[in-house]
């Protein structure tokens, strides 16, 4: 059989899940390749503006220097690296180059195990290495001008860390290698089944075709012992799990599987109308954060607000105006907040969904322009979080276990969608409107702005809809 390359990436797809890794080696045609999404793409785009940072302090700096080095080892290992330093002792030193700010070594990615499986690969390609790196960004940097790569980037010595991993590592390696070997796997299910829904593989529906929809994978926080027994009971429709073996927020999503039909606590809803003032404004804001921050002022990964939707509803019967409010360039938020004020009164509710979003970002420009703080800090103390009913409220096992305005709005309001609208999330957002300031005036940058202005519209409509479906719901007897 030819011999298989096993890269960084296919490494790390092996660590979570070596049965995937094995389909896309050796089924690319039955491997369900998903479209290169538009956040990965700006992940990547932000990688490349982060080396070329790298790139320029380091070609000013003494020393010897290549760049996007390869490594192939006879048993098929393969590393590309950002950047290798070969030393006067014939030794090398490599480095890693990140854009987060930190070095991770979280469960989903360990930064760490990068840059050893490079060093693994380059050695047994024959050299020695000296000392591994992690370059990434300084947390703690603040544009004021052009960027200075000195200010901008931390080189993290990680040599002792890696080397803590190595052996394990080298034993990891030995299995994807034999197991890239094999023609045939059984492909009847994957160690996925013990992961929470959010950790599942790619190929999770290829080897696990018997799983029900819905299934024990909707249920929230599912993991650790309760996961592990009821996959090993093969317990996974809802109809099996028992109420009194999960945890409170998960047995409302049990009983409305038992049920087939919506939890109503109209005890909790009914509450959350109580809070309820009018006015009330819907709230939403769109920000932009990037890697290399695009205005002085702020820091690699900060949010900028440009953008916020405003439905206000003065009563219960009145009609509900809409405001809006886009940035046409990138500046930091002070007109956003000026035009907010005008639009929103001392008193009545904000809603917004996943409010600590619209919290957080108060609480950074409050920070900013501490003029503006108590105004800021009066719109977090009158906000309320239309999301919260959907936790414990109205629990629909049609949601899929999600709280998202994206999961719940179509089946509460299916005249309403985000599917099939240009910019339809929130990276979309970004990317558009980063186009939209690059534009010159003229028909492309009118129609992009009306994009994002529909966008941003839709999510604070939405709320609407569902807070007057939700209100019906309370009412109900």
């Amino acid at each position: 059989m030819k011999k298989m390359q096993l890269s960084k990436t296919d490494f790390i797809h092996f660590l979570s899940c070596a049965k995937s890794l094995w389909l896309l080696k050796h089924k690319p045609e039955t491997y369900p390749h998903g479209k290169f999404s538009n956040f990965a793409r700006k992940l990547t785009k932000e990688g490349y503006e982060v080396e070329g940072y790298v790139k320029e302090l380091l070609r000013a700096h003494s020393g010897s220097f290549s760049f996007q080095q390869e490594f192939e080892t006879s048993r098929g290992l393969y590393a590309k690296v950002d950047v290798v330093e070969n030393n006067e002792d014939d030794t090398v030193n490599l480095y890693e180059i990140k854009s987060s700010t930190s070095v991770k070594r979280d469960a989903s990615h360990d930064q760490v195990k990068d840059i050893a499986f490079q060093k693994i690969v380059a050695e047994e390609a024959g050299h020695k290495v000296e000392q591994v790196f992690i370059v990434h960004l300084n947390r703690d940097f603040v544009r004021s001008g052009k960027v200075k790569p000195e200010e901008l980037l931390v080189f993290a010595d990680v040599t002792e860390r890696a080397a803590k991993l190595e052996d394990r590592l080298r034993g990891k390696i030995d299995q994807a290698v034999e197991l890239l070997g094999q023609a045939r796997i059984d492909e009847g299910s994957c160690t996925c089944l013990f992961l929470a829904k959010g950790k599942h593989c790619d190929t999770f529906e290829h080897f696990n075709q018997e799983i029900p929809n819905p299934s024990i994978y909707n249920l929230p926080r599912i993991r650790g012992a309760l996961l592990t027994k009821l996959v090993e009971e093969e317990r996974f429709d809802l109809r099996a799990v028992v109420p009194e073996e999960v945890t409170d927020r998960q047995k409302l999503v049990v009983q409305a599987a038992h049920q087939g039909e919506p939890y109503i606590d109209r005890a909790m809803i009914g509450g959350f109308f109580d809070r309820v003032e009018y006015p009330i404004y819907f709230l939403d804001y769109e920000t932009y954060a990037s890697a290399i921050p695009i205005v002085d002022g702020m820091s690699p990964h900060g949010h900028l607000p440009f953008q916020f939707s405003l439905h206000v509803m003065g009563s219960k019967d009145a009609d509900v105006r809409h405001k809006e409010y886009l940035a046409d360039e990138a500046v930091l938020p002070i007109a956003f907040i000026e035009e907010l004020e005008e639009h929103i009164g001392g008193s009545g509710s904000v809603i917004s969904w996943y409010a600590s979003f619209e919290k957080t970002r108060n609480n950074e420009m409050a920070e900013r322009y501490p003029d503006k703080a108590e105004f800021l800090k009066g719109v977090n103390e009158r906000t309320l979080d239309l999301m919260d009913i959907f936790k414990t409220g109205y629990v629909d096992i049609a949601f899929g276990g999600s709280t998202s305005i994206k999961a719940v709005l179509p089946i509460l309001v299916p005249g309403l969608k985000y599917e099939g609208l240009p910019v339809a999330n929130g990276t979309d957002a970004m990317i558009a409107w980063r186009k939209m300031i690059e534009l010159p005036d003229g028909d492309d940058k009118a129609h992009l702005r009306q994009e994002l202005l529909d966008y941003c519209e839709l999510d604070t409509l939405a709320m609407v809809k569902i807070f007057e479906k939700m209100r019906g719901t309370e009412r109900e007897v």
